[in-house]
C-alpha cells in the first residue's frame, strides 16, 4: 500500500529518528554544500535540522574578491579564467549551498563551452542557474530554453519553419523534463516546430518571427498553435516531470537509486510544492530519509565535492586555477561536460586514473607534494588552529567516527605530522564518499 503523498518528507525528529549531533550536522553541511568547515558545522548544529537547510540555501551577498574574480573572468574571456572564477566562488563564496545547486543544474542542463565557444554565454548560463535554480522549475526551464548558450549548444539557429531541428525538443523531453518512455517521436517533431524561430542574435535570445512555424501542433495529445512557451508549460504539466526532477535531486543529495514507490512519492511532494525547487530541497534536507543510515556516506564524491570539500574542511586557501585543473584531472572539467547527458555519476567517478589524481590532490592540499608531482595548489592551511581544535584532524574529516584500529594506523603512519595525517585521511576509501 502506498503511503500518503508527502509522507516521504516527514521531518527528522532528534532523539526519535536518531541523534542530532556533530556527525548529523556535518552530514548536512557536506551534502548541502562542500566539505565540513568547523564554523559551519557548529552553526548548523546550533540551528537544528529544521531551520538549518533553509539557512544554508539562503542567498548572501558575495565578498568583493569573489565578485572581482568573476568580473576579471568575464573580461578575459578564456575558459580557464571562467572555470577558476567559479571554483573560487565555491571555495570562498558566501553561499556554498547555492553553488551546489548551481552545479546540479549544470549537470542537468549540460552545456559545453567546447561547442558554444563564448565564455560570456557560459557565465550567463551559470548566473541563470543561480537566479532561477531555487525557484519554480517552469521559470527555470523556460529561461534555459531561451538561453543563448543552450541555443548555440543544441543548434537553435538551425531550427526554422519548414526545416525544424529536433535537437532541443528531444533533449527537453529525454533529459530535461520527462525521461525516456514518456513521449513519442511525434511529440518531439511537433515540439521542434513550436521552437522554430527561437534564435540567438547579437548575443541575446531573439524570437525570429519569420522563421517560426505558427501552424497547429499535436503535443502530448493536445492540439494548438503552440509556441515554445506552450511546450515548456505542457512539459511541466506532464505527470512524468516532477518525478524525474525530484528523483535527480534525491540522487544528488540523498542516496542513489530510489525505488519506484519512493520516486512516485518524491514526484508528488515536488508537485505539492508547486515545483518550487528550493522549497522541495529544504524539506528533503530536513527529512528522515535524508538522515537515514542508508543515506550516510552513500554518495561517491564528485571531483568538485572531493577537492572543494577537502579544502573547505581544512579551512584552506588555494589557487583556484590549479584547483580547477585538478578537478578536471579527476574527470569533471567544469563548463565542459562530455555530452548533453552530462557526467556519469556514482562509481563511474572512480577508476585507476582518477583515484591517482585524487591521491595527488590530497597530498598537494596538505602541502606534501611529492617527487615528480606537477600539482602545486599553493595551499595555505591553518595547521596550528586545526591541531588545537577539539577532536583533531581525523575527527574533522570523520565526525561520525573512524574504526579505531584504522585511526590508530593513520596516527602512527603520520608520525605526528598533521600534513601527513590530513593527506592520509583524504586518501582513505571512506573519503571518496560524502
Amino acid at each position: 500500500m502506498s503511503r500518503p503523498a508527502g509522507d516521504v518528507l516527514l521531518p527528522f525528529r532528534p532523539g526519535v529518528d536518531g541523534a542530532w549531533d556533530r556527525a548529523a550536522a556535518a552530514h548536512l553541511a557536506r551534502r548541502a554544500g562542500f566539505g565540513m568547515p568547523e564554523g559551519l558545522v557548529s552553526k548548523v548544529l546550533e540551528l537544528g535540522p529544521e531551520a538549518a537547510p533553509r539557512w544554508l540555501l539562503e542567498e548572501r551577498p558575495e565578498p568583493d574578491d569573489v565578485r572581482f574574480t568573476e568580473e576579471v573572468a568575464s573580461r578575459v574571456g578564456s575558459l580557464e579564467s571562467a572555470q577558476a572564477s567559479w571554483v573560487y566562488r565555491m571555495l570562498l563564496g558566501a553561499s556554498p549551498a547555492r553553488e551546489k545547486l548551481v552545479l546540479f543544474w549544470h549537470g542537468h542542463f549540460a552545456t559545453s563551452a567546447r561547442k558554444v565557444e563564448d565564455v560570456g554565454f557560459m557565465l550567463d548560463q551559470i548566473a541563470l542557474f543561480r537566479s532561477k535554480g531555487p525557484g519554480p522549475f517552469e521559470d527555470l526551464l523556460l529561461a534555459v530554453s531561451r538561453d543563448p548558450a543552450m541555443l548555440v549548444w543544441l543548434d537553435g539557429n538551425m531550427n526554422r519553419r519548414g526545416k525544424p531541428n529536433e535537437n532541443y525538443a528531444r533533449e527537453l523531453m529525454e533529459l530535461f523534463s520527462l525521461g525516456i518512455g514518456n513521449y513519442t517521436e511525434g511529440d518531439i517533431k511537433e515540439a521542434a516546430r513550436a521552437f522554430t524561430g527561437w534564435h540567438v542574435k547579437d548575443g541575446r535570445f531573439w524570437y525570429n518571427e519569420r522563421a517560426h512555424d505558427g501552424g497547429e501542433k499535436l503535443v502530448f495529445g493536445k492540439t494548438g498553435a503552440f509556441g515554445g512557451e506552450d511546450v515548456v508549460r505542457l512539459s511541466i504539466e506532464h505527470p512524468a516531470c516532477p518525478e524525474l526532477i525530484a528523483r535527480k535531486l534525491f540522487e544528488h543529495y540523498v542516496h542513489p537509486s530510489p525505488d519506484a514507490e519512493l520516486r512516485r512519492e518524491l514526484g508528488r511532494a515536488l508537485r505539492e510544492r508547486g515545483m518550487r525547487i528550493g522549497d522541495f530541497l529544504a524539506a528533503l534536507l530536513a527529512s528522515r530519509v535524508f538522515y537515514s543510515t542508508r543515506a550516510r556516506r552513500s554518495l561517491v564524491a564528485t571531483p568538485v565535492d572531493f577537492a572543494v570539500g577537502a579544502l573547505r574542511t581544512l579551512e584552506a586557501r588555494a589557487g583556484a586555477r590549479a584547483v580547477s585543473k585538478a578537478i578536471a584531472a579527476m574527470g569533471q572539467e567544469l563548463l565542459a561536460p562530455p555530452s548533453v547527458k552530462g557526467w556519469d555519476a556514482g562509481h563511474a567517478w572512480l577508476n585507476s586514473t582518477t583515484l591517482l589524481a585524487r591521491y595527488g590532490f590530497a597530498a598537494a592540499a596538505a602541502g606534501l607534494g611529492g617527487a615528480g608531482s606537477s600539482l602545486d595548489l599553493a595551499a595555505e592551511v591553518p595547521w596550528s588552529r586545526l591541531e588545537s581544535a577539539a577532536g583533531g584532524i581525523i575527527e574533522r574529516f570523520f565526525p561520525e567516527g573512524l574504526e579505531p584500529s584504522l585511526a590508530g594506523e593513520l596516527r602512527s603512519s603520520s608520525g605526528g605530522d598533521p600534513k601527513a595525517l590530513a593527506a592520509g585521511c583524504l586518501q582513505l576509501p571512506e573519503s571518496q564518499f560524502i
